[in-house]
């Protein structure tokens, strides 16, 4: 499989990367600076930014599948990343005929109705909404114009707290339904599932929580 990676840069970016290249896949790793990929080795690296739609395309073509694990980590500022970022590779991916997607997203994206997890609830309704109040609004819509797309065969993939513990290989899922104690998963794990995800029945056209 040919797959085309978003957010290649970053931690789990970079360790699907390995897993992709272990298991016998060919990677094309989009990144604006290409140096930052020296060690990890993907098939091709294509050079750009997810805001330039041209670039996007370029890096789509020829595709099996897109794995888009864009992120501006937990930073409080404006962004249009996830969902000007998305858009352009939803776009470019129905350009080119490529129909497979997994996106990541958070569990803190679980909008209201609140988790009836008491901890769970008070840390995303007081804690992490308030505060990242603007990128979880440019995810927000990020994850519309996935779920939106009624041609694509896409998964929203909710990660807990992303941790840079290593991989444990096991870890829980939840498919249409919040995941009870979703605290955290490693990238390396989280990278693990994606790899998995994409040739997943159960994962189609699916919201799946993941943590450990």
């Amino acid at each position: 499989m040919n797959i085309a990676v978003f957010g290649a840069t970053g931690g789990t970016g970079r360790r699907f990367l390995e897993l992709a290249g272990a298991a016998g896949h060919s990677t094309v790793a989009f990144a604006r600076d290409p140096l930052a990929l020296v060690d990890a080795r993907p098939t091709t690296i294509r050079q750009g930014d997810v805001l330039d739609p041209r670039a996007v395309a370029r890096a789509v073509e020829g595709a099996d599948a897109v794995v888009s694990a864009l992120g501006i980590g937990y930073s409080r500022a404006a962004t249009t990343v996830y969902s000007a970022g998305t858009g352009h590779i939803l776009k470019a991916m129905h350009a080119a005929g490529v129909t497979r997607v997994l996106c990541v997203s958070t569990t803190g994206m679980s909008l209201p109705p609140w988790p009836a997890d008491p901890a769970r609830r008070a840390l995303t309704s007081w804690m992490l909404h308030p505060v990242l109040r603007r990128p979880y609004a440019d995810m927000a819509r990020m994850e519309r114009l996935l779920l939106a797309d009624t041609e694509l065969d896409w998964t929203l993939v909710r990660a807990a707290r992303l941790t840079a513990g290593r991989a444990r290989g096991r870890y829980r899922t939840a498919a249409g339904r919040r995941l009870p104690g979703a605290w955290s998963i490693s990238r390396a794990d989280l990278a693990h599932y994606l790899l998995g995800a994409l040739d997943d029945p159960a994962a189609r056209r699916a919201v799946v929580e993941v943590a450990y």
